[in-house]
């Protein structure tokens, strides 16, 4: 009952994102919108950052669980972009409302979570002779890398269609992970 209550004050939470900006949203608004009174907001949550949060890593938790069932990082990379121009306004409202160190600080912490394990994949057994710092180093810098191009992306008004993005990644992002992987040891020459 708890966690449908909690999923239900998300949920017109993040409708109501999709029409407004993140600081111009109330506990208020949530409640009516939800059909609950205060007092069944604050069972659950602190305050709205704390539902934000909550609601954040509900979100992320499932994109991640399936962007890691990809055959590989683009395959990952495609259903992330897909799904973020898919609620193109809520991002839009969240990218405005957030701090911008913030956003970035945490899209790397998540693309680093998905993208860890897809380049592991594609090395196959090759990732086991690879000493793992270095590869984190690798893993660290693509994180970085297609974070600050979807940044860029979304500032744009994500007019870009994903799949021409992630093809336009793939042909930079790939030839250079097969070659980091060869000149740490694990790729084959």
């Amino acid at each position: 009952m708890a966690q449908t209550t909690k999923r239900a004050l998300a949920a017109s939470f993040k409708e109501l994102l999709a029409q407004k900006p993140f600081n111009k949203i109330t506990i208020s608004d949530i409640t009516g919108h939800c059909g609950v009174n205060r007092m069944t907001f604050y069972y659950h949550f602190h305050d709205i950052y704390d539902l934000a949060q909550w609601a954040f890593e509900e979100e992320t938790t499932e994109l991640l669980q399936d962007s890691r069932s990809a055959a590989n990082w683009k395959e990952g990379f495609l259903r992330v972009v897909q799904e973020l121009q898919r609620n193109r306004q809520l991002i839009t409202n969240v990218c405005r409302s957030v701090r911008r160190e913030e956003l970035e600080r945490r899209m790397c912490e998540l693309a680093e979570q998905m993208l860890r394990p897809l380049l592991d994949k594609e090395l196959g057994k090759d990732a086991e002779t690879i000493d793992q710092e270095e590869w984190g180093f690798v893993v660290h810098f693509y994180t970085y890398a297609l974070v600050g191009m979807l940044l860029e992306w979304m500032d744009d008004g994500m007019k870009t269609e994903p799949e021409v993005l992630t093809r336009r990644l793939n042909s930079i992002c790939s030839g250079g992970i097969q070659k980091a992987a060869e000149m740490l040891g694990g790729g084959r020459k």
